[in-house]
């Protein structure tokens, strides 16, 4: 009769486990399945969202996705912090996404985990190429060119003139800012009559490189040309040189975004003398990204966007071009 007992309880025991492990995984299963009429999950891992360039490349994410029906993408901000970006990606990767898209805030401590992710899912890497093979696809600017073409810009501005330049840079060692500076400077040495006077290392930000510049401009009032690795911090170059009296520098950006105070509305009004225009990839990688889950094979390892310098004789044009 015990015995009888005991084997019931033993059953009814087991039961309860197998109902529990049923719907542990069903709860799972649910977490990582998708919507009523959603076919593929995005993750889109950004590095921060307090730089334009950045808030302009989610906006056309979120743009370019809704053309597509059945996707879904799962937004994340790393608040320029690498180890939370680090714990962005291990999320969107345990949420079951097909594919992660990330733009990259430090590529040392964040390419381990792009490479593990590479592993599991196709991956599409934005603005920071990282080392070797271990992503699907990396779109980005020719910062580079953009450097150089920002140096021959200055160069034809002041003619045979002397001339004193300050270069602000965006982040100190970041691959965009070294390769962006090393094509700029390439230029510059070419003409002996232009003198790179000073570098203020601005972190992207507008107020920042405003106050930097308020007392570099305040010990030395010679300067001709302030060339800004963005149109944000070249904002600030310019209230700077106003505050100061200088009226006469001659300002030039980068990044040309629409909207108030953007590189376009800065050319413009005058504010800046010229702009050039650094795509941010994110309309391309929606593309590319349902190129690649629907199985398409037309899908290249590298693509460079274009990039085009953007003064008042050619802005309306532009414009007009772009957005008609």
């Amino acid at each position: 009769m015990l015995n009888k007992l005991l084997s019931k309880m033993h059953i009814k025991v087991l039961c309860m486990i197998l109902f529990f492990v049923m719907g542990v995984a069903f709860i799972a299963v649910k977490v990582k399945g998708k919507a009523e009429g959603v076919k593929f999950v995005i993750g889109m891992s950004q590095a921060n969202l307090t730089e334009p360039w950045r808030i302009s490349m989610n906006k056309e994410i979120i743009s370019e996705a809704k053309k597509y029906k059945d996707l879904k993408v799962i937004y994340k901000d790393g608040g320029g912090d690498a180890e939370k970006q680090k714990n962005d990606i291990n999320e969107l990767l345990n949420s079951g996404v097909d594919l992660l898209i990330v733009s990259i805030n430090d590529l040392k401590k964040l390419e381990p985990v792009v490479s593990r992710a590479h592993k599991e899912i196709p991956v599409i890497v934005l603005d920071r190429g990282i080392e070797g093979c271990d992503y699907t696809l990396y779109i980005g600017p020719d910062n580079k060119r953009i450097g150089k073409k920002a140096g021959e810009f200055v160069a034809e501005l002041v003619g045979d003139k002397k001339s004193n330049v300050i270069e602000v840079q965006g982040v100190l060692d970041s691959v965009p800012s070294l390769e962006m500076s090393q094509g700029f400077r390439e230029v510059i040495k070419k003409h002996p009559n232009i003198k790179i006077e000073d570098t203020v290392i601005g972190e992207w930000q507008r107020d920042e490189v405003e106050d930097d510049m308020k007392n570099l401009l305040r010990d030395n009032r010679d300067i001709d040309v302030i060339f800004a690795q963005n149109d944000y911090m070249a904002l600030g170059a310019y209230k700077a040189a106003q505050s100061n009296g200088l009226n006469n520098v001659k300002i030039i950006g980068v990044d040309a975004l629409s909207g108030k105070d953007g590189g376009l509305d800065l050319v413009e009004k005058g504010v800046l003398e010229g702009t050039f225009t650094c795509s941010t990839g994110g309309k391309e990688a929606v593309d590319y990204a349902m190129n690649i889950l629907m199985g398409r094979s037309n899908v290249p390892k590298t693509v460079i966007l274009k990039s085009e310098r953007i003064t008042r004789s050619n802005v309306y044009k532009y414009l007009n071009e772009k957005y008609k």
